[in-house]
């Protein structure tokens, strides 16, 4: 096991020699060792503003305004391109709400996120975003939305405001207190995640880590929390800028085996 400052020389090391730009943070939650890189820069957000709708809904759920059990229909008119299977089912399946947040997270699902965007509300997401004190996050269109992209409206957010939303998740916050309950169904939620060919690729397969994953041309994101023996780890790993996406995939490989290396 590597302590916690050889594990910084070993993801300086990478780094410097990526091609592209990108953004990293690990930390120890439970000690408070705290690695930082272009923390406060904005990245195009990719599937990873889906944390941050993930956040409304659990908002929501908290004071009772959603339930999880509430139920609603797929229709034709919700499918969209892109990831997720809801696109390749039959029209008007009836599913609960947890599906869609399931569905959303672990498979990246677009319909069920363009679903959840409506029941929720733009404006609710991004002022809870604001709340938070997440100041690079903002949701500017749904999933697949060429038009707005066009019109110049985009998904971004930052290192530091993701470790936010996933600090929330683990120790709730003075602006967004969440049960103890709803913290473990998100958690859960996190643990099912089904894309796990970056961060986790190349961690022991023993390891439990719950995250979510996001790419576009020339982006490739992960970011999630490491349940582990010395404390749990939030990794956030953005990237952007990359001439070839399989270099960010690497990356993020390589970042998530040097982690487990200091806690594993």
């Amino acid at each position: 096991m590597s302590n916690f400052a050889s594990i910084k020389d070993k993801i300086i090391s990478e780094i410097e020699k990526f091609e592209g730009n990108c953004g990293v943070i690990v930390k120890n939650e439970n000690t408070g060792e705290y690695f930082g890189y272009n923390e406060e820069v904005a990245f195009p957000s990719a599937s990873i503003i889906k944390l941050s709708i993930l956040l409304e809904l659990f908002k929501r759920i908290e004071k009772r305004e959603i339930n999880l059990e509430d139920r609603i229909v797929v229709k034709d008119e919700d499918k969209v391109g892109g990831f997720g299977i809801l696109k390749d089912l039959d029209s008007n399946l009836n599913v609960t709400i947890k599906d869609l947040a399931t569905l959303m997270i672990i498979l990246s699902d677009n319909v069920a996120t363009n679903i959840l965007i409506d029941t929720l509300g733009m404006d609710s997401i991004n002022n809870t975003v604001k709340e938070l004190g997440m100041k690079d996050t903002v949701l500017g269109r749904k999933m697949m939305d060429g038009e707005a992209k066009k019109m110049g409206r985009d998904n971004y957010t930052s290192p530091k405001d993701t470790l936010m939303i996933l600090e929330c998740y683990l120790n709730s916050s003075d602006v967004l207190k969440l049960s103890s309950n709803t913290q473990n169904v998100i958690l859960d939620i996190l643990k099912k995640q089904q894309c796990n060919n970056k961060l986790p690729l190349l961690m022991p397969k023993e390891i439990t880590f719950g995250h979510k994953t996001g790419d576009l041309p020339g982006v490739e994101h992960d970011a999630g929390i490491l349940f582990s023996k010395v404390g749990n780890i939030i990794i956030v790993v953005l990237t952007k800028e990359l001439k070839d996406n399989a270099h960010g995939v690497e990356f993020n490989n390589n970042i998530g085996k040097i982690v487990t290396e200091y806690c594993c």
